[in-house]
């Protein structure tokens, strides 16, 4: 167990469990969504909506691992499309935020290939709040239209400017992050 604390996120825990895979599958679901098409015609005249359809393709992952002292655990996993065979020594990493009783699995690392799977998706929101990024982007936005176009001059400019940076930085400061957690996994050893 170790203590992560992101600069813009709750602090968590990562946890781990190695072990050899007894067994591995994995299975593929696609999903399908589509809309649109409607319209109307009168009298000659009209039109339609386009039709739009978009696939997704989820793959999931499932590992029996063994550890040394003899426990199986399993690990149903998702969106990781591992590369793993039985007798690989893997460790399955999960963090939970504090104050939270579960958490994610964000990261698997094949010790017998030396690569490591990541949850790309998942391991951004332990180290910044999206939506909060994104409220943050809207409002240095309008901010800098005011003073761009409207009658708030320079100030705003520079508010909305300075804003503009700070998002940057967050960002910034969250890809560091990340990037360290990630080479931590990477220099994770089995023994």
């Amino acid at each position: 167990m170790k203590t992560y604390t992101p600069t813009h996120q709750r602090a968590f825990t990562l946890y781990h469990f190695t072990g050899t895979t007894e067994e591995s599958g994995k299975n593929m679901e696609t999903k399908v969504s589509g809309g649109g098409g409607g319209g109307a015609t009168y009298q000659g005249t009209g039109g339609t909506a386009p039709v739009t359809i978009t696939s997704r393709t989820v793959v999931h992952d499932q590992v029996f691992l063994i550890n040394k002292e003899g426990k199986e655990k399993s690990f149903q996993l998702q969106d990781f499309n591992l590369a793993a065979r039985k007798g690989n020594q893997l460790t399955v990493f999960w963090g939970i935020k504090s104050g939270d009783q579960t958490g994610e699995y964000f990261a698997v690392k094949n010790h017998s290939t030396e690569e490591e799977f990541y949850r790309n998706d998942l391991l951004k929101k332990f180290f910044i709040k999206g939506w909060l990024q994104g409220l943050l982007m809207l409002i240095s936005s309008f901010t800098l239209l005011i003073g761009l176009f409207g009658d708030g001059g320079f100030l705003w400019i520079l508010i909305g400017g300075a804003g503009w940076f700070w998002v940057w930085k967050r960002w910034n400061t969250a890809n560091r992050e990340i990037q360290a957690f990630k080479a931590d996994i990477a220099s994770f050893s089995a023994e």
